[in-house]
């Protein structure tokens, strides 16, 4: 499966304690919006936020990203889900890999194969950071292992990691 990125962002944070929004977003130092393709819905997305040039927490999305991102931010508990655990700080960088397929949704079993390679990069990519730095990312709250297309999988995740610790450096 092919995939675009990473687009880059930088978010800033704000507000009290259970009323976390995302006050500004930038791309290469100016405000902006979300933009395409990373706002696409029904579209496989990796997600991976830095926090002082670390990586803190990899994730899978296949709604527009400030959705997802507006999900975990004001979650409170409500069904057990108390949302990210990073909505506390203030700043963080944020790089998206778009997967070029869009999905049916609503858990069709025809999207299935899309899915899991997705959550299995995602899987992957937590991994690598665990093997880099020996440590899980801080703030991740869970991944989805599958051995879907492992190699594949590798591969690409592989490549995400090599190009966000590249990114973390510049």
């Amino acid at each position: 499966m092919k995939y675009t990125g990473p687009y880059c962002y930088t978010l800033f944070l704000s507000g009290e304690n259970g009323k976390r929004v995302i006050s500004k977003k930038e791309c290469n130092g100016v405000t902006s919006n979300f933009q395409k393709p990373v706002t696409l819905s029904k579209t496989p997305k990796i997600y991976i936020l830095k926090h002082e040039g670390e990586i803190v927490y990899v994730g899978y999305a296949s709604q527009a990203i400030g959705t997802r991102l507006s999900q975990g931010i004001k979650a409170k508990g409500l069904n057990g889900y108390h949302g990210y655990k990073w909505k506390q700080v203030d700043q963080l960088e944020l790089f998206v890999y778009v997967f070029d397929k869009e999905i049916k949704g609503g858990k069709h079993l025809d999207d299935k194969p899309f899915t899991l390679l997705a959550e299995a990069v995602e899987a992957e990519l937590v991994y690598k950071v665990r093997e880099k730095t020996g440590q899980w990312p801080e703030f991740q709250n869970e991944i989805h292992f599958n051995n879907e297309d492992l190699e594949l999988t590798k591969r690409i995740a592989g490549k995400m990691f090599e190009e966000i610790m590249l990114e973390l450096t510049q």
